[in-house]
């Protein structure tokens, strides 16, 4: 009985009341905020170490803010900056907006930078990329994998996100694939950056590095576990790479 009467009293309460208004009115705030940030005259192109960057309508929160930041590949191309040389050939892996290949074609020639993005949704928003910039490396749309063909590719709302690994809320979607091994005979790199969200674990089981003396790689600790991590660290080693220097928890730079 008592419970009941503090109950009835409760939801007399002023406060109450326009707590569980301002609950129902919730949805339409939101939405408004939405329309209004929307309306925000930000601009979408912004420059990230002398190298001009397009945000792309598909870009997430998270990229938007790095931009924004200008904190966006600054630990790759912090990297790239002390070990890239005029002799370099790079062959990327996950070209994501096209800032490091971007970097590298002015540093070194376009010819001498081919790359490879799985996600087709990115594809515009990189060659806008590259003419803000003036270069035109080889770019490729396909997944690059173990043999040639085609495979699912689940790519998420945040594009850095998508990978071959399925995870929540990724949408399933079939790519073309060429063999890894193959392109780097043809392409003869002696630079490889990999960024492939999970998809490193894989590839260094079969990948033949060939002359690739240098090799950037982010391990995604958030999809692969220690053990795998420490796997991929390992088979690297056995192709005769050691550590020479990594730059926060999941970006390394390897030589031989």
């Amino acid at each position: 009985m008592l419970r009941r009467i503090v109950a009835r009293f409760y939801r007399r309460l002023p406060i109450v009341r326009e707590l569980r208004e301002i609950q129902r009115e919730l949805p339409v705030i939101q939405h408004e905020l939405r329309r209004i940030r929307q309306q925000i005259a930000l601009p979408n192109i912004f420059e990230i170490e002398d190298l001009k960057i397009k945000i792309p309508q598909i870009a997430s929160d998270i990229i938007r803010v790095e931009i924004y930041k200008g904190s966006y590949e600054t630990t790759e191309l912090k990297l790239i900056k002390s070990k890239l040389t005029k002799d370099d050939v790079v062959m990327e892996l996950g070209t994501g907006l096209g800032l490091l290949s971007a970097y590298c074609a002015k540093k070194i020639g376009s010819n001498k930078v081919f790359t490879f993005e799985a996600n087709p949704a990115l594809e515009q928003a990189i060659i806008d990329n590259y003419a803000l910039n003036e270069v035109a490396p080889n770019l490729k749309i396909c997944l690059v994998g173990n043999r040639s063909g085609f495979r699912t590719f689940y790519v998420g709302a945040n594009f850095m996100s998508s990978s071959i690994i399925k995870h929540k809320g990724a949408k399933p979607i079939t790519v073309p694939v060429v063999s890894f091994n193959e392109k780097v005979k043809n392409i003869n790199p002696t630079f490889l950056f990999l960024d492939i969200e999970g998809g490193e674990y894989e590839l260094v089981e079969y990948a033949d590095f060939y002359h690739i003396r240098k090799l950037m790689i982010e391990i995604h600790s958030w999809i692969l576990s220690s053990k795998q991590i420490k796997f991929v660290k390992d088979k690297l080693i056995q192709r005769g790479f050691h550590l020479a220097e990594s730059s926060g928890k999941e970006v390394f730079y390897f030589e031989r």
